[in-house]
């Protein structure tokens, strides 16, 4: 569900509903540019599970901002925002991993941002 910024830090921000609906397309591409995470660190004695995008790539032509942290191996980088990884995992069907059910994903996009999601798949 589209707002303009997620995460305490706003780790992820949009301008406006269209770079929202991009982004979850270029995300749903499953072409081994990105994977979802959810991290439970807390099995490792940090405070916490976190909500990760993993970059395998650095390539972002999508219009959002994202705060990057490192990436370790043969991640370039991260965005952690638990909010927003909670967001796209409720709300629009996306799975842990880097495989997404695209129909499923369209699903709940509305027709009118459609296209949006459609130029995101694209990129």
């Amino acid at each position: 569900m589209y707002q303009s910024t997620f995460g305490t830090k706003n780790q992820v921000t949009f301008n406006n509903e269209h770079e929202y609906y991009e982004l979850l397309g270029f995300l749903a591409k499953s072409d081994d540019t990105v994977s979802i995470a959810w991290e439970r660190n807390e099995e490792q004695g940090a405070w916490g599970s976190e909500g990760r995008l993993q970059f395998f790539k650095n390539y972002t032509p999508f219009s959002a901002s994202l705060s990057r942290t490192a990436g370790n191996g043969n991640i370039i980088f991260r965005v952690n925002c638990n909010d927003f990884v909670q967001n796209i995992n409720e709300n629009h069907a996306f799975v842990w991993g880097k495989k997404q059910p695209i129909p499923e994903i369209r699903a709940t996009i509305p027709a009118e941002f459609l296209i949006d999601f459609e130029r995101g798949l694209s990129l």
